[in-house]
């Protein structure tokens, strides 16, 4: 059995491993997940040799921000122990004009009022427009930032004026290497990676849709999506099986493939695709997001970056496509409890029927 990969995780400014929750869990059926931690250090290059002294192995970087700045120094440093790169939301070039008195501006807000108060300025520019009010993903990130310390913030902000100019590196990157970017990044352009892809070689453009700087929590899915499919493990189903320590093709005891005849296997594959429907279901279970469910339906869905098909499915409560979607019933029977309805009724729709001859046939009811 060959060795599994190592996969280093590098967190930007103020970012600890909970930022990656998302995509450590996608990957960790395909390979060793370390995540660094940069809270101590003052510069990029020291940030890189310990992401480095993690392993002595060939690692797959993926960083965040600052933490792709970081991932760029370790291939700087040692090319030859960098077999592929991710670089996500994040920028090449040294301080601009004016950025330290800006960023002084900062500093001296977290040591005077405090983190929280930092996390309150800090934060709603990093977010997509549309998504600066969602307390959702806000309060997550800023319980995040409030665990870091006003001291952690001045020394990973002096790493970021004292940063290198990394512009007249990227063509030298012989590694296969993912450029991605959030659309609605105002912090990272997308024209800032368009011109970064350009410049490396063998490098690929991916675009998160309708996410900000924040893309590993604004659209984890789609970032988890991106980062499986580049990495090779998308359609990979037995090694993921065998990783997780499960048995590929589980028989029962007769020998048949142990599953319900017609009805649709919620395994990985399914699970990855139905993130977004089940987030939002889940959701559901909050008094406010269930007020603003039936406010607004569409709006609500939009929060959490349903596409026009999953979005159909829901608000036409089309139960088997939601299914088929990737929805976990568990999960998107909480939808019932907004908009109420008779489980029978959901069973018939699921298998295709008129609720008369599901109650009949499936159930015996006369």
């Amino acid at each position: 059995m060959s060795k599994r990969p190592i996969i280093l995780l590098l967190p930007g400014l103020l970012c600890d491993a909970s930022i990656w929750e998302a995509q450590r869990a996608a990957l960790a059926p395909f390979a060793e997940i370390r995540i660094a931690d940069f809270s101590q250090f003052d510069s990029i290059e020291a940030m890189a040799r310990s992401a480095l002294a993690l392993a002595d192995e060939p690692l797959i970087a993926i960083g965040h921000s600052m933490g792709a700045r970081v991932a760029m120094e370790m291939i700087r440093l040692a090319p030859e122990r960098i077999e592929k790169l991710v670089l996500i939301d994040t920028g090449v070039d040294p301080r601009r004009d004016g950025e330290e008195a800006k960023r002084q501006v900062m500093i001296d807000l977290a040591y005077a009022e405090g983190m929280g108060a930092l996390a309150d300025r800090w934060l709603p520019p990093m977010l997509h427009e549309g998504r600066v009010e969602d307390q959702t993903l806000l309060a997550p990130l800023k319980a995040m930032v409030m665990r870091a310390t006003p001291e952690q913030h001045h020394r990973q902000l002096q790493a970021l004026l004292n940063r290198p100019n990394v512009r007249p590196h990227l063509p030298n990157i012989a590694c296969p290497t993912l450029v991605m970017v959030g659309r609605q990044d105002r912090w990272s352009p997308l024209a800032q990676h368009e011109e970064m892809a350009s410049l490396i070689p063998n490098a690929e453009l991916v675009v998160i849709e309708e996410s900000g700087h924040m893309s590993l929590l604004e659209q984890s899915e789609q970032v988890s999506r991106a980062l499986l499919r580049f990495l090779g493990f998308e359609n990979d189903e037995t090694s993921a099986d065998v990783a997780a320590g499960g048995e590929v093709n589980t028989m029962s005891e007769n020998g048949s493939p142990d599953r319900i005849p017609d009805t649709p296997l919620f395994d990985r594959k399914r699970s990855l695709r139905g993130y977004r429907i089940n987030k939002m279901a889940m959701g559901l279970g909050n008094p406010v997001n269930r007020e603003a469910f039936r406010e607004n339906e569409s709006a609500y869905l939009d929060r959490f970056g349903l596409t026009p098909e999953e979005k159909e499915a829901v608000m036409t409560r089309n139960w088997r496509e939601m299914v088929r979607l990737g929805g976990n019933l568990f999960f998107i029977l909480k939808i019932s409890a907004v908009d109420p309805v008779r489980i029978t009724e959901i069973g018939a729709h699921q298998a295709g029927m008129e609720h008369a001859d599901f109650l009949r046939d499936r159930l015996g009811k006369k």
